[in-house]
């Protein structure tokens, strides 16, 4: 079973959210992304080796259960500020913790994961440097985050015809931070040193390490 199969599994409830929505959609193109996509972060995390892992923001549990499935001793935290999402997490993910949490202020001790994941949160967020700090507090190794490659991700969606009342066109209207992978790089920077900067289209993907 490839990893896209798994997104069509459907729990007793859904969530309106931009996240369950993207998961569950059965678009070809889309699934193949997606896969490609999970695919590259989850070996970007094993190459860390961790014991344990933060899944800051981690909406349906849906990158969860991948990690889960290709590191099965690993022991994994997430959390999420929508309530209804962190119940279907749990619901996906029995043996892992998921808890209702603030990026802004994470609920955890400096140093408490071995690797913490932010994946497609950062580029919602109307403070993204504070969050960001809060994210290196509590990781002890190394930091791996995701965000939309721009102008790269607008671009696919426009040719889509998706979100073409948006501005930028083709950008999520929930969106508040347009990086392109240079910039996102440099925004990093200043809070952690960079380790990678790499990408899987049209997700920029970065590994930093805290100071």
């Amino acid at each position: 079973m490839s990893i896209s199969e798994t997104y069509l599994y459907k729990p007793p409830a859904t969530v309106e959210t931009s996240n369950f929505a993207k998961h569950t959609n059965p678009n070809p193109i889309q699934r193949r992304l997606i896969d490609r996509f999970h695919e590259k972060i989850t070996r970007i995390v094993q190459a860390q080796h961790p014991q344990t892992v933060l899944d800051a923001g981690c909406g349906e549990g849906f990158t969860a259960e991948i990690f889960l499935r290709a590191m099965p001793t690993l022991s994994l935290t997430g959390f999420d500020p929508h309530e209804p999402s962190v119940e279907l997490a749990r619901m996906r993910n029995p043996r892992a913790e998921f808890l209702i949490g603030d990026i802004y202020s994470i609920p955890f001790e400096d140093k408490s994961f071995d690797v913490v994941c932010c994946f497609e949160v950062l580029e919602h967020l109307h403070d993204a440097p504070r969050a960001l700090g809060e994210l290196a507090r509590v990781a002890r190794h190394s930091v791996v985050m995701s965000v939309p490659h721009e102008p790269f991700f607008c671009l696919a969606n426009a040719a889509r015809g998706k979100n073409l009342d948006v501005t930028p066109k083709g950008s999520d209207p929930d969106h508040r931070n347009f990086w392109s992978r240079e910039a996102f790089g440099r925004f990093v920077q200043q809070e952690m040193d960079v380790v990678t900067l790499t990408g899987s289209l049209p997700w920029t993907i970065c590994v930093a390490k805290p100071r």
